[in-house]
Parts: structure tokens; C-alpha cells; sequence
């Protein structure tokens, strides 16, 4: 059993969000940012993810979590079959990578020494390593974005990987934690963030 202290430290402080929840983020902004609902619905209506995303950020006013999101996230996006929607999901996705990029520059990443991250995306070996294992998972096989995703988390030293997605990336959460990679849901990381939250406030 480890210690408070332990417990404390193990709080993740470097997260890749997966494009859901940036999507999330964007159209449920109203009451994750503000706590706004429609005047027909309680916070008891609130799906636990959305929920524990607004516990999440209230908490970051004063936590400074790092939430990061990745430039594969584009190619996702670019899939929306709503013009409109594409390009406003876009362009809040920009702000959020902006903010991504300036700290993996200042904080460091797993691909290369020297430079400017921006400008090196080509795998190490070691992700090289890391794909072909993936490979052999069928889901990643098949989803070259996700699976993108995941040498995303490794190269930006992050510490977890949050998302809401059950087709595919939380079906295989314990294969990729032997590769390092901790898969959570907005809940599961509110709950390991919440005995501590009131150190914020």
C-alpha cells in the first residue's frame, strides 16, 4: 500500500487529451467552464464524465495541469462531415495545440535532442518498437489516428491519456498500461484527483 505522499505525487500532471474530450470541451463549455445547464436539467442529469470535467477545471484554476492535445487530433477532425462544425472544432483545437507545442518546447519531449519540437515528428526507435507492437492489436490495425495517438502520449512524456472513447482506445487499457501508457476517463482521473482537490481552493 503506498503513502499519502506517494499517492500525492502519482496525481497525473501531464495529459493528452483525446479528441473526444476536446470535442466535449468545446460543445459542453458552457457548464464545464461556467456551470451553466438548461433550465430543464439539475447537475443530477449530468453524464459523470461531463461532471468530473468540470470538477477537473475547476481544480486546474490553481492546479496548472498540463493538457495537451496532439496535431494528429486535425486529422480527426478534418473527418467532420459538417463544414461549419469542422472548422470552429478546428480552430478551438488550434488554441489548445498552441499551447501544447510551447510546452513540450520549454519542457522537453522523447523524440530527439536539440530543436525545436515542431520540427521533429520522426519517430526514435523506440516508437518505432512501440507501433509494430501496436500493430498486432487489431483496433490499432485498423485505426491508424488512434494508434498515432498513442506514440503521441510517449513522445510528449505525458502521463496519462484521457478519453472517453470505449469502441476502441479503453477496450485495451491494460495492454497499453505495459507500455507505459495509462488510459483514463474524465471520472477515473477525478477520482484519483478529488482527496486532494481541496489543496487548490
Amino acid at each position: 500500500m503506498c503513502s499519502p505522499l506517494d499517492s500525492f505525487l502519482s496525481i497525473p500532471g501531464r495529459l493528452l487529451i483525446d479528441t473526444c474530450v476536446l470535442n466535449l470541451l468545446q460543445d459542453e463549455g458552457a457548464y464545464i467552464f461556467e456551470g451553466e445547464l438548461p433550465p430543464d436539467q439539475t447537475d443530477a442529469d449530468v453524464a459523470p464524465d461531463l461532471q468530473a470535467l468540470r470538477w477537473i477545471f475547476q481544480v486546474n484554476q490553481r492546479a496548472s495541469f498540463q493538457f495537451f492535445v496532439s496535431p494528429i487530433t486535425f486529422a480527426e477532425l478534418a473527418n467532420e462531415t459538417d463544414m461549419l462544425l469542422g472548422q470552429r472544432r478546428i480552430s478551438w483545437a488550434l488554441d489548445v495545440l498552441d499551447v501544447w507545442l510551447t510546452m513540450l518546447d520549454e519542457t522537453g519531449d522523447r523524440i530527439s535532442a536539440g530543436g525545436a519540437v515542431r520540427h521533429r515528428f520522426k519517430l526514435a526507435p523506440e516508437l518505432q518498437e512501440f507501433e509494430t507492437r501496436l500493430m498486432q492489436i487489431a483496433d490499432f490495425r485498423r485505426d491508424p489516428l488512434d494508434r498515432l495517438l498513442m506514440l503521441q502520449c510517449k513522445m510528449g512524456n505525458c502521463d496519462a491519456f484521457l478519453t472517453v472513447d470505449r469502441g476502441t482506445i479503453l477496450r485495451h487499457r491494460e495492454s497499453l498500461a505495459t507500455e507505459g501508457i495509462s488510459i483514463l476517463t474524465p471520472s477515473e482521473f477525478w477520482e484519483i484527483l478529488r482527496p486532494y482537490a481541496a489543496l487548490w481552493y
